[in-house]
């Protein structure tokens, strides 16, 4: 079993989950409860099925939780963008955001092709 505290971008997910559920809540009024849920929804996943990964005997079970992890990372940039596209944030208050999911995500994508 791996300590998922271990891995190299454990703290940086941390920080960039945190942060997005953070704007999730920040979102005006019912798009808190739609758009932000997901978002909220999503952040939590990636960190469960991250950490699933590292206590998972299966390399297949490990695989697939990490799969999710990085669909996670992607479904909530992807929902971060429309609330921009959305009017409901500025592009340039979210930019290094999206850089950091888009960055973690091909880490999470680095480690799971690591573990074939």
């Amino acid at each position: 079993m791996r300590n998922h505290k271990n891995l190299m971008f454990w703290e940086e997910l941390i920080r960039v989950l945190v942060r997005s559920y953070r704007f999730a809540t920040s979102l005006p009024g019912n798009d808190q409860f739609t758009l932000g849920t997901e978002i909220k929804r999503q952040a939590v996943r990636v960190r469960t099925k991250i950490v699933a990964a590292g206590s998972i005997e299966s390399p297949i079970e490990s695989a697939n939780a990490l799969d999710a992890a990085y669909q996670g990372l992607k479904e909530i940039g992807s929902s971060i963008e429309f609330a921009v596209e959305l009017g409901m944030t500025k592009p340039e208050l979210v930019t290094d955001l999206l850089e950091s999911l888009d960055r973690l995500a091909g880490a999470v994508f680095s480690y799971r092709r690591s573990m074939s």
